[in-house]
């Protein structure tokens, strides 16, 4: 499976619907929870409840379908029924069932035959997994299939159960390319978001991972390397210095090398100082202030150093990952993507390819243009000079040079004012080109900070107005002090009258 995408992953934005009356907490929403803990409690019927009982996944775009699989038992309560329906030009048909399941099995695996081989049987053997294959007439259904539904049949004298399940295969063929890429990338982000496997990838190939190439200094040299610049825990110049949940900054290869010895023993990614999981609230953040001081302390002092990159650790730099951009382009509010996200993503980066191709188009033509007829006015006219540099004085004088054109009268056809003028009209045409690119590329970028344009005063306590502040409230978003918030947690409300408990205060890290 690790070539399959499941697409129940809660990245991928899928959406579950199911009529049945659930217990209170074990909806069918918790098959696709994001939330570790709401996935684990799985779905649950009402006790009065009995089945057959329908479970309808529905997905953004056309997905095939390769392998579903589920664990029908929780605790002592276990379905011993299924069957697998998908949805072809808007009809349900079944294309796979089992009945009777033994009382040993863990869980259900459906596949096709041909993708069946004597590995996977004996890995399942271990598991104590029940296989199942698919009717042969399932793949002109499940190819291109954007619904698929799970019917519980039977159970073992309980409410219909099902702990967890998980739909793996491929986009479907009939997508645009753009669209498979983007999934397969999302995927690729979610499996590994550190980058391990292809780390190992290239250990296996014979190949080095791309190293920090720390500047070393020479021997002769007396400099001294400011303490914030150096890492925390190995105490070498940071290349990317992080600030981590507790305060501390280290480098991000000191984050990664924790991480994969915490993985080696099947732990998730922490803080190496606290030892407390990263979450979307706690999580290590990148120091760019911070990582621009240390690039020009060694510009200024490079003479001290053996090498110094002309861009500090630019190959390591990561990209921004592409199941963000995907959520970002989602409205808030609303639990499931719609389904023209994924062409939406597409159409943009079409658009975007087809203007940079009607520039460079219509710069072609132009200067084709301009030099036949210049060449036809003055056939021994000297070369044309290089292009000066883009800059405001630049972009000044070519306005002023094509207004002062505009305005006059010719008063003579020589071909040196034609060319001048032309040459003014393609400064002025290309200066605003340039500006009107720049503020529709401002425009599409996403902005992480606000932009204010007024004058902001400095943070500081809520209750007290000090500035040694050290605790933030999740509930208002304000700040406060350790004495402040003593007395604010008697009563458990803040100064703006919203309530709050002890969970909801957090320290705040303030960056250098």
């Amino acid at each position: 499976m690790s070539s399959l995408i499941n697409f129940l992953n809660p990245k991928l934005k899928p959406s579950v619907e199911c009529d049945a009356v659930c217990e209170d907490g074990y909806t069918a929403a918790n098959l696709i929870a994001d939330d570790a803990e709401q996935l684990e409690r799985g779905f649950l019927c009402f006790a009065v409840c009995k089945p057959p009982v329908e479970i309808v996944f529905d997905f953004p775009k056309a997905i095939d379908m390769k392998v579903i699989k589920l664990w029908p038992s929780s605790g002592s309560l276990r379905s011993t029924g299924f069957e697998v329906h998908g949805k072809h030009d808007g009809i349900w048909e079944r294309v796979a069932y089992v009945r009777d399941l033994p009382k040993g099995m863990d869980s259900v695996t459906f596949c096709y035959q041909s993708d069946y081989n004597s590995r996977s049987s004996a890995a399942a053997a271990q598991q104590q997994s029940e296989k199942v294959f698919f009717f042969k007439t399932a793949h002109k259904i499940l190819a291109t299939t954007n619904s698929v539904k799970i019917v519980i049949r039977a159970t073992e004298r309980c409410p219909p159960v099902l702990r967890k399940i998980q739909m793996w295969g491929l986009p479907a063929r009939c997508l645009d390319k753009a669209d498979r890429e983007l999934m397969k990338t999302i995927w690729s982000e979610i499996s590994d978001p550190y980058g391990l496997r292809d780390q190992a990838q290239q250990q296996q190939a014979g190949q080095r991972s791309p190293s920090r190439h720390i500047p070393e200094l020479r021997e002769q040299s007396t400099l001294e390397i400011p303490e914030e610049f150096l890492d925390s825990i190995t105490w070498d110049l940071m290349i990317f210095p992080t600030v981590l949940p507790s305060g501390k900054v280290v480098d991000q290869s000191t984050i990664d090398k924790h991480s994969e010895e915490e993985a080696k023993w099947g732990r998730s990614p922490s803080d190496p100082f606290t030892g407390l999981e990263y979450t979307s609230q706690r999580k290590a953040i990148l120091n760019l202030p911070l990582k621009a001081r240390i690039e020009k302390f060694l510009m200024e002092h490079s003479e001290h150093f053996k090498s110094v990159p002309r861009s500090l650790g630019s190959s390591r730099m990561r990209r921004r990952h592409a199941s963000q951009f995907a959520s970002h382009m989602c409205q808030p509010g609303q639990g499931s993507i719609s389904a023209g996200t994924y062409s939406s993503l597409s159409s943009v980066y079409k658009q975007h390819q087809q203007q940079q191709q009607q520039r460079k188009t219509k710069s072609t033509v132009t200067a084709t243009a301009t030099s036949a007829f210049s060449g036809s006015l003055s056939p021994t006219s000297p070369p044309a000079a290089k292009r000066a540099r883009h800059s405001h004085s630049a972009y000044a004088v070519s306005a002023t040079v094509t207004a002062s054109s505009v305005d006059q009268t010719p008063t003579s056809s020589s071909p040196t004012s034609a060319s001048s003028a032309s040459a003014s009209v393609a400064a002025g045409t290309t200066s605003s080109s340039i500006d009107q690119a720049i503020q529709q590329a401002l425009q599409k970028i996403t902005r992480f900070t606000q932009v204010s344009t007024a004058v902001q005063s400095p943070p500081s306590c809520i209750n007290c107005r000090s500035g040694q502040f050290a605790y933030e409230i999740r509930t208002c978003r304000h700040l406060v002090c350790r004495e402040c918030l003593v007395m604010l947690s008697a009563t458990q409300l803040c100064v703006c009258k919203v309530s709050f408990r002890g969970g909801d205060v957090e320290r705040y890290h303030k960056l250098p």
